[in-house]
């Protein structure tokens, strides 16, 4: 027979003890964080997150334990997440190369693209015209060279500039995503530094490839985000789909893919979860409560 406090979070009598009379909830998992990347892991492919995942997740911060998101979103792009979200840490951006707080809406950590990777835009669209090439620079999103993706951006809530100014190519850019057919990126990614130079480049979709700053990663941002809110790297639980996943499981005490994942990374994982669309984080979670 279970107590009231253990219906209303759906927990096990062992769960729960008793403290100078009071009925105190078993914080097994303060110290450690649950972070999750959000497309193709959190976000169904409804681009809804599921009731069980957000269930989940909450379960987890009654155990002690602390949720984050790790995406190759904006502020503006991931916000509208995070707000239906019981994030409690800052989260990071693209890709790692920023970390923002939402509660405080205060950037804690950015860096810039190198300054090279201008001119290296401009050989990349004079190589393949047909490919998508997106500058993000000040949380503004600016299509260089569109492709049938760039219709993606139709029903955003924020706006996306087709027109260029020249003052851009003085700014600050974030990252650079290049945009286009399997095929074409398959073919990219394997042959970039060949064609062009040698460049931190990250595969994040099927139909995308990422410039970042160089050394940066989901992986290197976890460890400045864990200097930041004190956490031990040993008590981290990832999540990833993608490639642009692989340092941040790679890094973390308790790594996973879903099982929707990007072949590669799923060969590369030695821990597989439920697929997206089944609740993937609910899934992690309980495999935790059982496991840590």
């Amino acid at each position: 027979m279970k107590c009231e406090l253990c219906i209303d979070l759906n927990l096990d009598i062992i769960d729960v003890y008793y403290v100078g009379g009071a009925l105190q909830l078993n914080k097994r998992f303060e110290g450690y964080l649950l972070i999750s990347d959000m497309d193709g892991t959190l976000i169904g492919n409804d681009r809804k997150i599921s009731e069980n995942n957000v269930k989940a997740i909450k379960k987890f911060q009654e155990y002690g334990g602390k949720f984050g998101v790790a995406t190759g979103r904006t502020v503006e792009s991931a916000k509208r997440y995070i707000d239906k979200l019981p994030v409690d840490i800052p989260v990071i951006l693209y890709n790692g190369a920023k970390i923002y707080d939402f509660d405080k809406e205060t950037v804690l950590f950015e860096i810039p693209l190198e300054e090279k990777v201008k001119e290296l835009v401009k050989e990349i669209k004079k190589y393949d015209n047909t490919l998508g090439i997106e500058i993000y620079s000040n949380e503004n999103t600016y299509i260089y060279s569109p492709c049938r993706f760039s219709k993606r951006f139709k029903n955003r809530n924020y706006d996306v500039y087709f027109d260029i100014p020249e003052t851009l190519w003085e700014q600050k850019w974030t990252k650079v995503l290049i945009v286009g057919e399997k095929d074409q990126m398959d073919y990219l990614e394997e042959n970039f530094e060949n064609i062009f130079e040698k460049i931190n480049l990250i595969r994040s979709g099927e139909n995308f490839l990422e410039i970042l700053p160089e050394k940066t990663s989901k992986g290197s941002a976890i460890k400045k985000l864990c200097k930041i809110i004190d956490m031990d790297m040993s008590n981290i639980i990832a999540v990833g789909d993608e490639m642009n996943d692989y340092e941040m499981i790679k890094e973390a005490g308790y790594g996973f893919c879903v099982s929707n994942g990007n072949k590669k990374l799923v060969n590369m994982c030695s821990n597989i979860c439920a697929p997206n669309d089944e609740h993937a984080i609910e899934n992690v979670v309980e495999w935790a409560i059982e496991n840590i």
